[in-house]
């Protein structure tokens, strides 16, 4: 299976079904897991990523070419084919700064908020 996370937009056409939803932890025997991204800061996020902690280096950036703007949200789907439940993420915002989580569990996570 190819490893990737898909990124809907809580809100307008690439909306995904689950978005609209409560976020549940997941079962990662399961195809998809998702929790949601809210950008509680005042800087627009301009990248993320997400690898499995064992990894020793970083994904693609989920992002791509979106940003995630303050105060907005979006549903993550990590649906990369590995059993991993812990992953590292990293988080680039717009001022350049530069921040990274360890070890957190995607599988009973539901939601990320990124905080000043």
């Amino acid at each position: 299976m190819t490893r990737r996370f898909f990124l809907g937009v809580a809100s307008g056409a690439l909306a995904l079904a689950a978005s609209t939803l409560p976020s549940l932890a997941c079962n990662r025997g399961a195809e998809v897991c998702s929790f949601k991204l809210f950008n509680n800061t005042g800087i627009k996020l301009e990248s993320f990523w997400a690898s499995p902690a064992r990894v020793n280096k970083w994904e693609n950036d989920i992002l791509g070419k979106r940003v995630l703007n303050a105060g907005d949200e979006v549903n993550v789907n990590v649906s990369d084919g590995r059993p991993d439940c812990i992953y590292d993420f990293r988080f680039r915002f717009a001022d350049g700064d530069t921040i990274t989580r360890s070890r957190v569990n995607v599988c009973k996570l539901g939601r990320y908020t990124l905080n000043e």
